[in-house]
């Protein structure tokens, strides 16, 4: 009895081991074939180009017809403007509540609405947004790709990318281009490093990669996403 329990027993250990190194055989070449087949990162964010828009001249706001996440067309009134009263022109002290004139604020693009800078009866000098729109026409994904696995990137090769706002869904693109500086460089400190006691840091590339075909999906801009792009 007790020699049937003992090789029961080793048999139920051997055959466990084997499947252990079995799982860690299949993980390992998954992983393997992953890094051979991919360059994957988790350090990207949507892009879009951020339209401020205002008056050419000094101007008070009448009334404001968008808001926070508005959708606009282009040639959309998205506000009222008017020419101040004001008894001092310099400092425009004594505005009245009336402005003069009414001329109509229009977007210069299909997008939405990303912030609102002021409200109605402020006065705004000139230049200064009134609100700021993202076009939705022109989206792309910024990736920074670590400098050790960058020289196995180039453009047009396919990428999948994962957007973590839109509960991950999957979206295509290709490589558009490579920076020809590291992000670091763009830094407001740069790192310099200049003593003895110097500890190597990668560095990250920042990498276009323009979205094709994003469909009805709204892609806000700033938000993470996950990019696999195939290098073979």
């Amino acid at each position: 009895m007790k020699s049937m329990l003992s090789s029961r027993t080793g048999k139920i250990v051997f055959f466990t081991a084997c499947f252990f190194a079995v799982v860690a055989i299949v993980v390992g070449g998954n992983l393997w074939y992953q890094h051979f087949k991919y360059v994957s990162s988790n350090n990207a964010s949507i892009s879009a180009p951020l339209i401020s828009v205002g008056s050419l001249a000094p101007c008070q706001v009448i009334s404001l017809e968008t808001d926070y996440g508005s959708y606009v067309e282009k040639g959309q009134r998205i506000a009222v403007v008017g020419t101040p009263r004001s008894d001092n022109p310099v400092s425009m002290q004594g505005l009245k509540d009336i402005p003069i004139g009414r001329n109509n604020i229009e977007s210069p693009v299909n997008g939405y609405v990303a912030a609102v800078w002021t409200y109605p009866g402020a006065v705004v000098s000139a230049g200064q947004p009134i609100v700021t729109v993202y076009d939705i026409s022109e989206t792309w994904v910024l990736a920074n790709i670590a400098e050790g696995d960058i020289y196995r990137i180039k453009p047009g090769q396919e990428a999948q990318i994962t957007v973590d706002s839109l509960g991950g869904a999957k979206l295509k693109g290709h490589v558009e281009g490579i920076a020809a500086a590291t992000a670091g460089t763009f830094s407001i400190i740069p790192q310099n490093n200049t003593t003895s006691n110097f500890i190597k840091v990668s560095q990250v590339v920042p990498v276009k990669i323009t979205i094709e075909n994003p469909g009805e999906y709204i892609l806000i801009p700033g938000t993470s996403v996950e990019i696999k792009i195939a290098i073979n």
